[in-house]
């Protein structure tokens, strides 16, 4: 992946680095096999992926409110998970630990290019924690793997600007991956647009730049025609998710502490600090990517965990390229490097809290039947993932929660167009418990006056009364 000129495996490799990369991703799979599981986001869109090789046809039998990127990015990993009758999460987690040692792969055969190159151990410890130690509970998000392509891809973009021109197959490659980066999700385009701006200045051409320009094209154009033949569906459901889930938002005081632009704002703080250029065009590539991810998780407008990983997992990789450089004054190094290690420490630390919830999964087991089906009464994807799957139960409602109908309240039930879309989402969730009369619904109790309070819900939950309680969570069985 991404060779470079005449670089070579051997070149490329660096024997410590390899070491300490291993370590990372060994560290990172105990991690996720006991402590740490995969969170609700891919426990969900796992789920939908086992709908639509059962046959079911996605944003039609399954709902899913993000572009089918987001199902197909796991698509193949479960169905491979299902040839080898193992569980999805092992794959997935194995595929990201190579996908990270992948990258390394890449980047270091890029790096080992540029005029004055970091040391490949330098590269492998950021790697190493950013792509595998830091998501902690965010790990195989779909940030998480946007992320993995990103770092050789701006390492690419960094070489561009120091040399003046790529190799061809390079920059091909290069152009692919940021092509691979947009179809995960559009706004990420700003991740690259800031580094590729900074490297275009030093160009010898602009022609240089424009075998990777086309090749990022490519990918986005085979999505969207990959769209519209096989998930038609998600183009009907754009005025709903318009109207009703986008413009749900947090408050905008809550970005003021949000780790989506605090912490790249310290660390980009920490670089200027430390006075130095360690290798090359391959720190300020970095940051600047990671910026731009903190201008794209801002669009998004949610205060999401998962937004802000890329934007403060690249800064932290190039902060870490920046400390390693020797050049600059050790005292200064040391200071800044103290103060960096604590805040990567406490970002660590926090993702690693990202867990179920607390208790569910055992209340469930012990009310239940043995696989139990489960649906969820509420607003919110973590209710029923990943307890569902945690006690191998079956989902069988048609969404992962009623967000349609707490995005209409949200925006106001009233408004024109936007009551027939709440009314819908009910009725889809009231046809999923008559067809298949689900052991198990989960109502989060924040919601549950609100919800029973409305006509079609509280006929179909006549069957059903509650049995247990843990957190806001209310655990229903059928009568």
């Amino acid at each position: 992946m991404f060779p470079v000129g005449n670089a070579t495996w051997q070149e490329a490799r660096g024997g410590p680095a390899w070491l300490l990369a291993l370590g990372c991703a060994l560290f990172a799979a105990m991690l996720q096999s006991l402590f740490i599981p995969l969170d609700a986001d891919v426990s969900w869109l796992i789920t939908v992926c086992e709908a639509v090789l059962s046959g079911k046809r996605l944003y039609v039998d399954i709902v899913e409110v993000n572009p089918p990127a987001s199902v197909w990015l796991y698509l193949p990993w479960v169905g491979l998970a299902q040839l080898l009758k193992v569980r999805p999460e092992a794959v997935i987690a194995a595929a990201m630990c190579a996908g990270a040692l992948l990258s390394l792969r890449a980047t270091l055969a890029i790096t080992a290019r540029l005029p004055q190159p970091p040391q490949p151990v330098t590269v492998a410890a950021a790697i190493g924690f950013t792509g595998l130690i830091l998501p902690g509970g965010l790990f195989a998000q779909r940030e998480h793997i946007a992320l993995l392509i990103a770092l050789p891809t701006l390492a690419a973009i960094a070489l561009l600007g120091d040399r003046g021109r790529l190799a061809p197959r390079t920059a091909i490659l290069a152009g692919l991956g940021a092509g691979l980066i947009v179809c995960i999700k559009p706004h990420f385009l700003l991740a690259l647009l800031l580094p590729t701006l900074w490297a275009s200045r030093r160009l010898r051409s602009p022609a240089a730049i424009f075998p990777s320009l086309a090749a990022a094209g490519v990918p986005p154009l085979l999505y969207a025609g990959a769209t519209l033949l096989w998930a038609p569906g998600f183009v009907d459901l754009l005025p709903m998710l318009s109207a009703t889930y986008l413009p749900m938002h947090a408050p905008w005081t809550d970005f003021l502490i949000s780790p989506l632009l605090t912490v790249p704002a310290v660390l980009v703080v920490s670089a200027i600090l430390l006075r130095t250029d360690g290798g090359n065009g391959l720190a300020p590539a970095w940051l600047l990517g990671g910026v731009g991810f903190a201008f794209a998780g801002l669009l998004q407008w949610k205060v999401y965990a998962n937004h802000s990983l890329p934007g403060y997992g690249l800064a932290f990789a190039a902060v870490i390229v920046l400390l390693a450089d020797r050049r600059g004054e050790r005292s200064r190094r040391r200071l800044i490097g103290a103060g960096v290690g604590v805040l990567a420490a406490a970002m660590v630390s926090q993702t690693a809290t990202i867990l179920p919830q607390p208790g569910l999964a055992e209340a469930i087991r012990r009310v239940g039947p043995p696989r139990p089906t489960l649906i969820t009464l509420g607003c919110q994807l973590v209710t029923g993932h990943p307890a569902v799957r945690h006690v191998d139960g079956r989902w069988v409602g048609s969404r992962a929660a009623l967000f349609t109908a707490a995005g209409a309240r949200f925006v106001g039930v009233d408004r024109p167009g936007v009551r027939r879309w709440y009314d819908q989402d009910l009725a889809l969730f009231a046809a999923d418990v008559r067809r298949e009369r689900p052991d198990i619904v989960l109502v989060e109790t924040t919601e549950r006056a609100w919800l029973l309070g409305e006509p079609t819900i509280h006929a179909v939950m006549r069957d059903y009364r509650p049995v247990t309680r843990t957190g806001d969570i209310q655990v229903w069985r059928r009568r």
